[in-house]
């Protein structure tokens, strides 16, 4: 062998192994479309209450772009959610907010009033969330079905007068296992209204749901009695009783997911043009718990 040829021989043998690392992968991209509605049957009449639009999820954060109207009690129209807390964004006057989880979930089911004289109190908690098998197929992927069954009461006492309410909820969850799809928005506290321990109870239990919930129905239904106790009997008749009725749903639609882009942080992020302003710019009253 010629003396080049074997030098360059040498050479290529001992030649480190090429080591440069790989750029790292980025997170997938996942958008679907989200309807939130509460559908509301009293004796005064029907009333529905909706909020959808598109969500984008990318490594556990995810932002919720309403296509029509608010967030309920706010001018948010916008929301980006992660490990931390929640931002709530008002598109059209390009305003930002920071707020908590539960801040959030208060905007849907609002706090009590202030009750003043009256005191109420939480009783007789039940709440079971458990495993119900297969659901139906979203997508042609298989999903897991979970089985709401809750009661509570609540009491206020006030002068001259006690009203009881006892409210039942049941209903199903079905969720697909999709993880590169779930977020924090996933929580369904939101869609059940409580208080007290009622709301800490059915918190825990619904968060024993694993995957993207991706189809929820839950029947509220809550009868309203008053007394007054103290009063001769016969004088005057009890009110009826008062019942109203609750269905709320959440369905996911048309759930896509590729591979993660350049710029794909955009879509789940604040806008960069957007002023940081304090919670009580976009939140109506303070509505918060």
């Amino acid at each position: 062998m010629p003396v080049g040829f074997a030098f360059l021989a040498a050479a290529v043998l001992a030649a480190p192994a090429d080591v440069t690392p790989k750029a790292e992968a980025l997170p997938p991209l996942v958008t679907y479309e989200l309807l939130e509605s509460t559908r509301n049957v009293t004796p005064a009449g029907e009333r529905t209450v909706s909020a959808g639009g598109t969500v984008a999820v990318r490594g556990g954060r995810a932002r919720w772009d309403l296509t029509h109207g608010t967030f309920p009690r706010s001018s948010a129209s916008s929301v980006v959610a992660d490990a931390d807390g929640v931002t709530l964004l008002d598109r059209e006057e390009k305003l930002a907010a920071g707020a908590t989880p539960a801040d959030f979930i208060a905007l849907f089911q609002g706090n009590p009033s202030d009750p003043g004289a009256a005191a109420p109190a939480v009783r007789d908690v039940s709440v079971a969330f458990r495993p119900d098998g297969a659901g139906r197929a979203f997508q042609d992927r298989p999903t897991s079905r979970f089985r709401l069954v809750a009661a509570w009461s609540v009491v206020l006492s006030a002068p001259g007068r006690i009203t009881r309410v006892k409210t039942e909820a049941t209903g199903i969850v079905e969720a697909v296992d999709i993880p590169e799809a779930q977020s924090s928005l996933d929580s369904l506290a939101r869609l059940v209204p409580a208080r007290g321990a009622a709301r800490e109870t059915l918190e825990a239990e619904l968060a024993k749901a694993t995957g993207l919930p991706v189809f929820v129905e839950i029947i509220v239904t809550s009868t309203s009695s008053a007394e007054a106790p103290g009063m001769p009997a016969g004088t005057e008749p009890p009110p009826k009783p008062v019942t109203a009725r609750s269905t709320v749903t959440r369905r996911v639609r048309n759930l896509a997911t590729r591979p993660g882009a350049k710029g794909d942080e955009a879509l789940v992020a604040v806008p960069d043009d957007f002023r940081t302003r304090g919670l009580d710019r976009i939140v109506r009253g303070r509505e918060l718990r």
